[in-house]
C-alpha cells in the first residue's frame, strides 16, 4: 500500500502541476491574444515531455531501491540462517565440551582448557525490514556477546587457579575450594549455554518462516518482506520448531554413531 500511495503521489502532483500551467497559459492567451499559440504549444509540450519523463525515471529510480532493498532484506536473511546454524553447533560443542570438563574438576583432573569460538555478526541485521526480527535477532546478539565473554573469563579463571596449584603456591586444600567455586560458575555457564541455543533454535524456525516470504513474489518490487509478525506467526513458529527439532536431532544421532564409530575402530 505505502508503495502504490507513493506512485499515485507523483502521479498526481504531475497532473497538477500539468493542469494549473495549463490553465495559466490560457488565461495568458485570452489577456495577450498577440501571442504566438504555436510557440505557446510547443513550449507546452517540450516542458511537459520533459517534467513527464523527469516523474517517470523518478518513479523507476524509486522502484530499483525499493526491489533492491526487498532483495537485501532476503539475502541477508539467508545469511542469518546459516549463521544460525553454526551457533547452534558451536553451541552444542561446548555445551558437550563444558559437561566433561566439569566431570573432570569434579574428579580433581587437571585440564587443558579449550571452548569454540561462537560466531556473530551485528551488521547482518542492517537491510532486514521485519522490525520485530531485528529486535529479537539484536536481543541475542547481545546475549551471544555477553557469553563470549564469560567463557573468556571461566578459562582465564580456571588457567590461573591450575597455574598456582601446580607452581605450589597453593596447596590442595585450597586448590579444591577454588576448583569448587569453579565448577559453579561453570555450571551456571553451562544453562545459559543451553538457555541461548534454546532462544538462537527459535529464532532460526523463524528465519526460515521469514524467508518463505519470497514466494510473495511481484514483478516491479520483487518479493515483499512484512515489517511485523503476522496473527498466527507464533502458531506457525511453533509447527516450524517441531521439523527443525526433528533435523537436529537427525544430526545429532548421526554424529553420535560416527563418533562411537571411530571409537570402536
Amino acid at each position: 500500500m505505502n508503495i502504490l500511495s507513493k506512485i499515485f503521489s507523483y502521479l498526481f502532483w504531475a497532473l497538477f502541476i500539468f493542469f494549473v500551467v495549463s490553465i495559466s497559459l490560457i488565461f495568458s492567451l485570452k489577456i495577450v491574444p498577440g501571442l504566438n499559440k504555436g510557440i505557446i504549444q510547443t513550449g507546452i509540450i517540450a516542458f511537459f515531455g520533459a517534467f513527464f519523463a523527469f516523474i517517470f525515471v523518478k518513479i523507476a529510480e524509486w522502484i530499483t531501491i525499493v526491489r533492491k532493498g526487498n532483495k537485501n532484506h532476503f539475502n541477508s536473511l539467508m545469511k542469518i540462517e546459516r549463521l544460525l546454524n553454526r551457533i547452534i553447533n558451536r553451541l552444542e560443542k561446548n555445551i558437550l565440551g563444558f559437561e566433561e570438563n566439569l566431570d573432570a574438576l569434579k574428579s580433581m583432573r587437571l585440564l587443558t582448557w579449550g571452548s569454540y569460538e561462537i560466531p556473530f555478526d551485528h551488521k547482518l541485521a542492517d537491510d532486514l525490514k521485519n522490525i520485530d526480527f531485528v529486535n529479537e535477532y539484536f536481543c541475542l546478539s547481545l546475549d551471544i556477546e555477553t557469553m563470549k565473554n564469560d567463557l573468556i573469563k571461566m578459562k582465564d579463571m580456571y588457567e590461573e587457579i591450575k597455574d598456582l596449584f601446580i607452581t605450589k603456591k597453593i596447596d590442595p586444600q585450597m586448590y579444591k575450594v577454588n576448583i569448587s567455586y569453579c565448577i559453579s560458575q561453570m555450571e551456571e555457564i553451562n544453562k545459559f549455554m543451553k538457555a541461548y541455543q534454546k532462544n538462537t533454535i527459535k529464532l532460526l524456525a523463524k528465519t526460515r518462516l521469514l524467508l518463505k516470504e519470497k514466494r510473495s513474489w511481484t514483478f516491479l518490487f520483487g518479493a515483499f518482506p512484512k515489517r511485523h509478525y503476522k496473527r498466527n506467526f507464533n502458531e506457525k513458529v511453533e509447527e516450524e520448531l517441531e521439523i527443525l527439532k526433528k533435523e537436529i536431532d537427525e544430526v545429532r544421532k548421526k554424529s553420535k554413531e560416527e563418533k562411537n564409530k571411530i571409537k570402536s575402530g
